[in-house]
């Protein structure tokens, strides 16, 4: 069957866990092995800075960032517990979204997704530097 973008968006959107930016900031800023992971590209990133402490997984950076049998896994990404939130560029968080369902697919038992992505973080004032 074919499948149009905004489809596609909304199969990635439903099958995952969203959270509200206000929401995922309290648990960020209260759990300090809670995790934000930012999907966008390096030029979106440049343009309003990432989260302090996050990390930078362009594109599909994630899938081999999370592998434990990859050469490009992190440190950060070995606990398949740990709460972990994905950023994208904006509303309506596909790319977040996909991302966390990446996650969960590998046995991320805690990943989801920032509703409204960036965009929303920074309206409920999170802090950000550049990367």
């Amino acid at each position: 069957m074919t499948r149009t973008f905004a489809q596609m968006e909304e199969e990635e959107i439903s099958a995952g866990e969203g959270m509200s930016a206000e929401a995922a900031l309290t648990i960020l800023k209260s759990d300090k092995n809670a995790l934000l992971i930012d999907v966008r590209d390096t030029a979106e990133m440049d343009s309003t800075g990432l989260y302090p402490n996050s990390i930078a997984a362009p594109g599909r950076a994630i899938a081999w960032m999370a592998d434990l049998e990859s050469e490009y896994r992190s440190p950060k990404l070995q606990d398949r517990t740990k709460t972990i939130f994905t950023t994208c560029g904006g509303a309506p968080s596909y790319r977040g979204a996909a991302a966390a369902n990446v996650l969960a697919a590998m046995g991320f038992k805690n990943a989801r997704f920032v509703d409204g992505a960036m965009a929303a973080l920074i309206k409920a004032r999170s802090p950000t530097q550049q990367p």
